[in-house]
This record gives C-alpha cells, structure tokens and sequence, in this order.
C-alpha cells in the first residue's frame, strides 16, 4: 500500500508526492456513518461499493534524513519540503487527486486540516483532514437563523486576569477572549490608548485590560433540554447504578450532577456504554472497547470537544443535544 497525493504547486504545475511512512490508522467518513480500518491489522482498506467518502484523514509523520534506509520508509524525501507543500495546499485550498494503492480511494479532494509539529531526529508530526471536493456546494437558498440569546454579566477585572483567563472562566475556553474584547472594545480600547500617551515607549497590546476595570461578560444562555436521548440516559445511568432519577425527557439539575461523576473508559460495561455505542454509531454490546473508544474520539473531534475517548460530562451532554 503507497498514499499519493497529487496537486498543483505555486508555479501552476502538478506536483505528485508520495508519503513516505503509512499511517496506522487511516479514518473515513461514508455517507455520514463512520469507519475505521486498522492497517496493520487488515492490511488494507476496503471501502464499500456504492458509497463515496466524504471525509478521509490520519495521523502520521513525514521521518527525518537519519530515518532514510530504515525498511518502514518506503520513498524518503526532504520532511520540510513536503511539509511546504502540504501548508500551501491547504492554505490555498487546491484540489488535491488522494490516491491509496491496494483500495478503491482515488478521487479529488481538499484539504481541510494540516497541522505540523517537528520533533527530534527533525521527523515532523501531522495531522491531516481532506472533504470530498465534489462535495461543496454554496445554497443561495434563504434560511431563517436561530438566534442564541445572550446574558450579559458583569465583572470587575482583578489584578494578574487578562482576557484569555476571564474567557477560560466564564466562557470555558480561552480562545474566546476575543468575544469579551469586542462587548467592551470602546472601554479598552479607550484605556489602552491613554495608556500608550503616558508611555509611548511601551508595547501595549489592543487586548489588555487593568485593575479595576468593570467588563461585560456575554455569556449564552443556557438552553433547556428535553428530548427521548435525555430519557434513554436517565434509564441507562439508573440501570448502571449511578443514580436514581426519575425517568422523563427534562435534562434536570440532578440529572447533570450524576453525569458530572461519570468517566467511562476502555473496559467499562454496562447500559450507559451502549447509549453511547448508539449515539457513536458503533456495535451495541455495552462493552467499552478499542473500536468504541475510535468512534467516540471522532465523535469528540467533529463537535470539538477534548479528544481523549473518554465519555465524562461534556461529551454525554453533547450526546444529548446539550
């Protein structure tokens, strides 16, 4: 099995590469139902007939000079160079042909994640992501938007917070610091601008914020949740022991704090584990193994939660529609 990858570089020209190690795991998506192949163990991967992926991804790395002659490798090249290549593809959203020798993918796609890290022995670390190119399409058709509303709350900024740790506070990630800055932009900035006339040689960046300061929080408000996947939980967590609710559709505050004391991992069994395999679209055996802990992990990634494959809180109230 050898993955080609073919695209036109930045003089205009097809550029084929070949990825030089084979991942173990390559991840596929088929008409919304998701799969997984292990290589090592399969050999190859056989995709259905009749179906078209629309999504294909892995994880893997492009090895190192001193990795050369080593028999895994199957056709070194410069990791740097390949790297470059990869980047200016996904930036600029070229048309890549996927080619995996030994299975039926073979078709035009682009790349929708690229992600690098060099690590020792100079080996570059990846994580790519590709969408079915005939996939994409832009509906003109007019839809009404749902509206999330928002409460606004309000804080006095203490010494040492900044904007990432206020929005890790309150919003539950730090990269949403910038939805602070832009409900209190005329209040910083405003600060921040009488702060670079008293000292016109210090750097001050657009985003800091000071003592004292009373800054709005816009914090969604949360939505209620009643739906039969809330009563099916409540009858699999009963069943499992965790507690003892009463079985209805409304996602309860005493239904949130026994999920909150849930951590399933490889090796749990039980009703809970099943409503999970249900919701992950796997086999229902109510056995928490390795082949349920890929698809919950895929689940995790496309709704963008921490991929661990391990079902606690957040990932249960997700699978909920919370």
């Amino acid at each position: 099995m050898d993955i080609y990858i073919t695209g036109k570089n930045a003089k205009g020209a097809n550029q084929k590469i070949q990825l030089p190690v084979i991942p173990e795991e390559i991840e596929t998506s088929l008409d919304g139902k998701f799969a997984e192949y292990d290589i090592y163990r399969f050999g190859q991967i056989n995709v259905p007939n009749g179906k078209n992926l629309s999504e294909l991804g892995w994880d893997s790395f492009l090895p190192g000079e001193s990795r050369k002659g080593m028999k895994f490798v199957h056709k070194w090249t410069d990791p740097a160079v390949l790297d470059a290549l990869l980047n200016y593809w996904t930036v600029h959203g070229t048309v890549v042909n996927v080619c995996i020798t030994g299975t039926k993918i073979n078709k035009d796609m682009m790349i929708s994640q690229y992600v690098s890290t060099i690590k020792s022995l100079k080996d570059y670390y990846y994580t790519i992501r590709f969408i079915d190119y005939e996939k994409i399409s832009v509906s003109s058709s007019k839809r009404k938007r749902k509206t999330t509303k928002v409460k606004k709350k309000k804080v006095k900024v203490k010494k040492g917070q900044t904007l990432r740790k206020l929005a890790k506070k309150y919003l539950g990630s730090s990269k949403k610091y910038k939805l602070i800055y832009n409900a209190n932009k005329k209040l910083i900035d405003a600060r921040n601008k009488k702060e670079r006339k008293k000292h016109p040689k210090k750097k001050i960046s657009k985003y800091t914020i000071y003592k004292g300061q009373v800054l709005v929080i816009p914090v969604p408000s949360s939505k209620s949740v009643s739906n039969s996947k809330v009563t099916e939980l409540k009858k699999a967590m009963n069943k499992d022991g965790y507690s003892k609710l009463k079985v209805d559709k409304k996602l309860t505050s005493a239904m949130k704090s026994a999920m909150k004391k849930i951590k399933i991992r490889r090796g749990r069994r039980g009703k809970v584990v099943k409503f999970v395999q249900k919701i992950v679209r796997t086999k229902q055996d109510g056995i928490y193994g390795s082949k349920t802990a890929a698809a919950v992990k895929r689940y995790q990634r496309k709704h963008k939660l921490t991929v661990d494959g391990v079902v606690g809180y957040k990932t249960l109230l997700k699978m909920i529609g919370g």
